[in-house]
């Protein structure tokens, strides 16, 4: 039953009851909470007492790093059953000891906080410095159950229980005499009340039966009794007007609810229609509204994100631009990004977050994002192809400095000796010469231009990438070098090397460029050392260009030829670049550029390192095909 249905008689007994209740109540709190408070300070106190003496004694096992005394001390504390947990950290921090043994590691906080004591929900705990001699060696850290106060709460809680149950019973036998002198005369005026409604008789009076509250309470209605004809009549005319007004203020709710909702389905349909992502986020960061766009670009339903925290449906975006692009506009700045990499899908977006306002107050933030990805895409290819551009006009540079002075060279010995012996002013015997001269300049502009068209056909990677096994390769490259590798004297060692996957000629073209540098440019007997080796993540910054997700091998290539300076460790993979006196050491100078273009066709890199006199060691980076290390050859 309510409390307006309940009786007066009964209302007045409450009243009473509730009030003494409430007083009782209220001491009974106000003594709890200064026990409560008076109880938590000398646990405190207590606990902290016990800290120092435990932090004291325990200096010695920290200073001479003996973790066993450690264990010993902190289980002194066995002494306090209400301490379940103690553990003692290095100055470093680390967890030296620990108490009971049967805790783990996990259950003791990472490293000490604040120096001091606090409560939990459930346990009192702190952290106290273990100090000698003015230096701190570590700290203490104690945990106490709270089950001591909770008993002494209990016992607390039956006493105050039992004192509102006396002083209750007493209040009850008290208000039931008292409650008559107020109830008598009101219950009267309530039965004059009754007739009066139940017969709508305005005329009957109630009964005076005093001058006080009740009695002016008597006057009052019977006032209002007279009051109440009078109204009647007015309130008749005023129903009829009211009627009318409302009749007329619902038509023009009608008409304006007609147009806004003409409004918000012109919004829906060009939300729906966008094919921008276009969503609306409170200043709690949750999805209010998401559009077509957002669901087919995410793929993911509006009825899963709708409620939801941004960082709840996507985790993966926190601390990333676009969450702190949220976080600016929620703070009441508009804010644009041009070019934005998603932290959900692949790709770029154009971003804008609109920080929508209401009285000065942000309370919602539209963002809209375009996808811009294959504007990105055609960008990077834009920048590759300049880039490939650019390299090619630097070998076009390169090609048009050897077609005017490398090849011009030759033919102007052959003009020179060729005018020489139409003269006819010379012996036999000098003719010859001459001839031989003439010879040995076609033989070079043959291997000069021999080496373009070989340089020139590695631009165009016509042929397909197949396995290939290195170590045929090899075998190969060992079968036509074989008289000269007999001649010199030469040493090749050569371990298994891997099966890539690449064109067979173009690496074996590789190898035999280097092999052949190795054993040209040697003044004693070559040994030329293979390695292999899977590039480490260790020594993947030597190579910053290569991508970071794929594995290589790594293989070296080491001579003890003549070497070169440090100084020319790039430039000897530039075309036509020789570093030694041609008469001394034929050749082109467009090996090693070979072996570059070689190199970045497969997708690796080759460098160079060498000390003068002490020989030289090419470093060939290529992918790794397959799982497969390396192939069971002999060495």
């Amino acid at each position: 039953m309510k409390l307006n249905d309940i009786p007066i008689q009964k209302k007045l007994m409450r009243v009473i009851l509730l009030t003494s209740g409430a007083v009782l109540l209220l001491t009974c709190a106000s003594f709890f909470v200064y026990e409560s408070i008076t109880y938590r300070e000398s646990t405190r106190s207590q606990l902290s007492t016990i800290g120092k003496i435990i932090a004291t004694n325990s200096s010695a096992a920290l200073a001479f790093d003996d973790a066993r005394e450690g264990n010993e001390i902190l289980h002194a504390l066995l002494a306090e059953e209400h301490i379940v947990a103690a553990a003692l950290y290095d100055v470093q921090g680390n967890l030296f000891s620990k108490y009971p043994d049967t805790l783990s590691a996990q259950e003791f906080p990472p490293a000490p906080g604040t120096d001091g004591y606090s409560f939990t929900a459930t346990h009192l705990e702190g952290f106290q410095p273990v100090v000698q001699g003015g230096r701190r060696l570590g700290t203490l850290f104690i945990r106490q159950d709270m089950f001591a106060m909770y008993q002494r709460f209990q016992l607390y809680g039956l006493i105050a229980l039992g004192v509102i149950a006396v002083s209750f019973l007493l209040a009850y036998f008290l208000s039931q005499e008292l409650q008559k002198e107020i109830s008598g005369p009101i219950l009267s005026l309530a039965q004059t009340a009754g007739k009066v409604s139940q017969n709508f008789d305005y005329s009957v009076r109630a009964t005076k039966v005093g001058n006080d509250e009740i009695g002016n309470l008597t006057d009052a209605f019977n006032n209002m009794l007279r009051q109440i004809e009078e109204q009647n009549r007015q309130i008749t005319s005023f129903n009829a007007r009211l009627e009318q007004k409302v009749r007329e203020r619902t038509l023009e709710l009608e008409v304006a609810n007609q147009e806004l909702l003409k409004k918000n389905d012109f919004v829906e349909t060009i939300l729906e229609s966008s094919v921008h992502v276009i969503a609306v986020m409170d200043t709690q960061m949750r999805y209010t509204i998401v559009n077509k766009s957002f669901e087919q670009i995410y793929k993911i339903d509006r009825s899963e994100i709708v409620g939801r925290k941004y960082t709840e449906v996507f985790p993966q975006t926190v601390g990333s631009n676009i969450h702190q692009d949220i976080q600016k506009a929620l703070q009441g700045t508009y804010v644009h990004n041009p070019n934005t990499r998603s932290a959900i899908i692949p790709g770029y977006f154009e971003s804008h977050f609109v920080p929508l306002k209401e009285a000065g107050k942000v309370y919602s933030v539209l963002f809209i994002l375009h996808d811009i990805s294959n504007i990105m895409e055609a960008n990077e290819k834009l920048k590759v192809a300049n880039e490939e551009l650019v390299k090619s006009n630097i070998e076009l540079e390169q090609f048009a400095y050897v077609a005017s002075h490398d090849l011009q060279e030759p033919l102007r010995k052959i003009q020179i000796f060729t005018d020489l012996v139409k003269s006819r002013r010379h012996e036999g015997e000098e003719a010859s010469k001459y001839l031989e001269k003439i010879h040995a300049s076609a033989e070079r502009m043959t291997l000069l231009i021999r080496d373009l068209l070989s340089y020139s056909r590695l631009s165009r990677i016509e042929e397909g990438f197949v396995e290939t096994d290195l170590n045929e390769t090899m075998e190969l490259v060992k079968s036509d070098f074989e008289m000269l590798i007999q001649q010199k004297g030469a040493t090749i060692i050569c371990p298994a090397l891997p099966v890539v996957k690449g064109i067979p000629h173009q690496l074996g073209q590789l190898f035999a460029n280097l092999i052949s540098n190795a054993l040209k440019f040697c003044q004693e007997s070559p040994i030329i050392r293979i390695t292999v080796e899977e590039l480490s993540d260790s020594s993947r910054k030597l190579f910053p260009n290569l991508p970071g997700e794929e594995k290589y091998w790594v293989i070296k290539v080491a001579d003890n030829g003549i070497g070169f300076e440090a100084q020319y460790s790039q430039k000897i993979f530039t075309i036509f670049q020789r570093l030694n006196d041609q008469k001394k050491y034929a050749g082109t100078g467009i090996g090693l550029a070979i072996c570059r273009k070689i190199a970045e066709n497969h997708k690796g890199t080759i460098t160079a390192s060498s000390i003068p006199g002490q020989g030289a060691t090419f470093t060939i980076v290529l992918p790794v095909y397959s799982e497969v290390a390396i192939p069971k050859a002999a060495l």
